[in-house]
């Protein structure tokens, strides 16, 4: 019987997300939020790209840690694994501080 790993709802006709093993409202919840984290780590990685200025850059690559761990902790919290990528990205900033 599918049970989803965040609301452990389970039932014969639940519907389970194949790649997350979330239901379809979990899966929702969880892709509206890694999405604005995501928004937000791209936007510290153009800043670090772009600017010029020490301080600037510094707080970018602070912003892309904090949100970096912000999205590690969000897939913890629905029972996912963070990618390799995200882990490295993260651990790549943070070493550059």
């Amino acid at each position: 019987m599918p049970e989803c790993k965040k609301c452990h709802k389970k039932g014969l006709f639940l519907k389970i997300e194949g790649d997350t093993g979330l239901c379809l409202s979990c899966n929702e919840a969880f892709a509206k939020e890694g999405k604005e984290l995501t928004q937000k780590i791209m936007e510290a990685k153009n800043k670090v790209a772009e600017t010029k200025d020490s301080e600037e850059k510094k707080s970018a690559r602070k912003a892309i840690e904090k949100y970096g761990n912000d999205l590690v902790a969000l897939h913890k919290a629905y029972n996912l694994q963070p990618s390799q990528e995200l882990l490295d990205l993260i651990e790549t900033y943070k070493k550059m501080t």
